[in-house]
């Protein structure tokens, strides 16, 4: 009689090559008292990638692979720092380390946000933005009491209010049917309630409101960027709107070329890899 493994926990899978991953790939540095962790592999033309809100790069393990096939990749996880400069002290020290003076840089979703951001404060060292189920970031300060909100209760909140408030977020963002197993679901829960800290939390929002606060993302600031700019949209991703495009080619001052992932939805990246890499390719072509 043979006998029988007990099953393998929903989502376990992935989170052990994310962390296989992340033990192959993975660097640290430390920038003034703050620790870095960040990815980095692949030779080629260098690409910055910013993740989204789930903030560890790693998830992404199986299109970054890919990715790296033709492209130089690096992907930090994200500190828990509170102002954007500290973001862009880190950023910046990484692609020092890493010898990189110019890049294309790629922003999923919260990391749109972070993208635009970096390429305001550092037009010379960006060629390419790409963002991908992203939007503008021209937050105005309008937006900043509402984040204020939001840092309150990831500051005071018992941290498993605040986590089931982002998971609830984040999971409506995978599309319908594209999780039959409950895999990815099953990944969000685990990273969003033990993985990720309250101090991570309250980063998320307060680097937020910092930009919108500074008002970082803005027309003029792009006036001296001599690069292009490019939207990987799907069609059933609710976090873009139709108003998107001509809205980020005021703000960038320039045509805006948009790549349409169909019904493939918010988490492209994580759900369909290999799709993923080739919308990628040919926004970075």
């Amino acid at each position: 009689m043979t006998a029988q493994l007990p099953p393998v926990p929903a989502g376990e899978a992935i989170l052990s090559a994310a962390r296989r991953f992340t033990a192959a790939h993975g660097r640290k540095l430390k920038v003034g008292e703050v620790e870095w962790r960040y990815a980095r592999l692949g030779e080629g033309p260098p690409v910055l990638w910013l993740t989204g809100g789930l903030r560890r790069a790693g998830l992404g393990y199986d299109f970054l692979g890919r990715l790296a096939r033709n492209h130089a990749v690096v992907a930090p996880d994200y500190a828990p720092v509170k102002r954007f400069t500290d973001f862009d002290d880190g950023v910046s020290a990484i692609l020092r380390a890493e010898g990189i003076e110019r890049c294309d840089a790629v922003g999923q979703s919260y990391g749109g946000l972070l993208a635009q951001a970096f390429l305001a404060a550092h037009p010379g060292r960006i060629n390419r933005l790409v963002l991908s189920s992203s939007g503008p970031a021209d937050y105005g300060r309008l937006w900043v009491p509402a984040l204020a909100v939001a840092i309150l209760a990831a500051r005071v909140l018992p941290k498993r209010w605040s986590a089931s408030l982002l998971l609830a977020g984040l999971t409506g963002l995978l599309p319908a049917g594209s999780d039959p197993d409950g895999n990815w679901a099953a990944v969000l829960r685990h990273t969003v309630r033990h993985d990720l800290t309250r101090a991570d939390m309250v980063s998320h929002f307060s680097v937020a409101a910092d930009v919108a606060r500074r008002q970082l993302v803005r027309p003029e600031r792009f006036q001296q960027w001599r690069g292009d700019a490019v939207v990987l949209r799907a069609e059933n991703d609710r976090t873009q709107d139709a108003g998107d495009i001509p809205r980020l080619q005021r703000l960038l001052g320039r045509r805006v070329r948009t790549i349409s992932m169909g019904p493939a939805g918010h988490t492209a990246a994580l759900l369909e890899p290999e799709r993923y890499v080739q919308w990628l390719e040919k926004a970075l072509g």
